[in-house]
């Protein structure tokens, strides 16, 4: 509900309802999720729709919220997971209290970087102009030294 309220804290009067409407669904079923873990992928898609809703209806610039958004699930599911598993009558190993939330912890961080390179590349190759013709360049002189190691290489060993 949380991801729900940060995105209609930016969408418009218009998708304000349908967005918190959908994390409020999202919500209900991750605690359904706690007594039911096949409801974890619909909870995790109520959510993200909350998110695909605010595209749909804003249709806002591309930006940084897609990267969080994708840390948030990925943290909400991990949490779930976790929960579930401490609901369980097996004991955990000693230490393991430490390495579960620093393991969601480097999760949610990787997801958000990947995330933001992911975004910073369609970024770039949408802009027209001298950074796309300079990576294409690099790319290039990148696939002629491949070619050519690949080459010396067949020549050193025929």
């Amino acid at each position: 509900m949380g991801v729900a309220a940060w995105l209609a804290s930016v969408a418009s009067g218009e998708a304000r309802g349908v967005v918190l409407l959908a994390g409020l669904a999202g919500a209900i079923l991750t605690a359904g999720a706690l007594v039911r873990p096949v409801l974890l992928g619909l909870a995790l898609l109520a959510s993200a729709t909350a998110y695909a809703l605010l595209l749909a209806i804003d249709e806002p610039p591309l930006d940084a919220r897609a990267a969080g958004v994708a840390a948030a699930l990925v943290v909400v599911g991990e949490l779930v997971g976790w929960a579930r598993e401490l609901g369980s009558t097996t004991r955990d190993e000693p230490g393991g209290a430490w390495r579960r939330p620093i393991w969601i912890a480097g999760v949610a961080v990787g997801s958000l970087a990947l995330g933001w390179a992911t975004l910073a590349a369609v970024d770039l190759v949408r802009v027209e102009g001298l950074a796309v013709e300079g990576v294409g360049a690099l790319a290039a002189v990148a696939a002629l030294v491949v070619v050519w190691r690949a080459a010396r290489g067949d020549a050193e060993q025929g």
